[in-house]
């Protein structure tokens, strides 16, 4: 029934909890691909720096971002890859939540699994609740998994 499930990560360990439970799903139900993906949306300054380096700073900053959201990407489907499935990488330059959306629209997702930080109060408010605006929005099945605890 999921033949492609897509998992959002944010490189937490707390987000890393949703894995097993793709194991399970995965192999319960015939899953023939796995997609991590991890956003890595620009990142803006108020400064202005009229000689130039503070943009070349920030545009080397970005890179070294998009590289080690890659190589951890990597290093998560290995896992999944030596169980023998299909599993490919995207990093995004877009906020989290329309990463997600617009991936699992565009490649057909079958279902997303993503874990939630369980955010409250001015916490929430602040940074927002990208599963939340992942679960209203979204047109496939979302598997929401709240972890025990935040093992970091």
């Amino acid at each position: 029934m999921y033949r492609h499930i897509l998992v959002p990560l944010d490189g937490s360990a707390l987000a890393e909890q949703v894995l097993p439970h793709v194991h399970a799903l995965a192999a319960n139900e015939g899953t023939t691909k796995i997609t991590l993906l991890r956003a890595v949306p620009p990142v803006f300054t108020t400064s202005v720096d009229y000689s130039g380096l503070m943009a070349s700073d920030i545009s080397d900053s970005m890179i070294t971002l998009e590289h080690e959201a890659e190589a951890y990407l990597e290093g998560v489907a290995d896992t999944f890859r030596s169980e023998g499935y299909t599993v490919s990488t995207e990093v995004s330059a877009m906020p989290a939540a329309e990463a997600i959306l617009d991936y699992a629209e565009s490649q057909h997702a079958d279902l997303i699994t993503i874990a939630t930080h369980g955010r409250s109060g001015i916490s929430r408010f602040v940074f927002g609740s990208v599963t939340q605006k992942v679960v209203q929005t979204c047109p496939v099945p979302v598997l929401v998994m709240r972890p025990k605890h935040d093992p970091e």
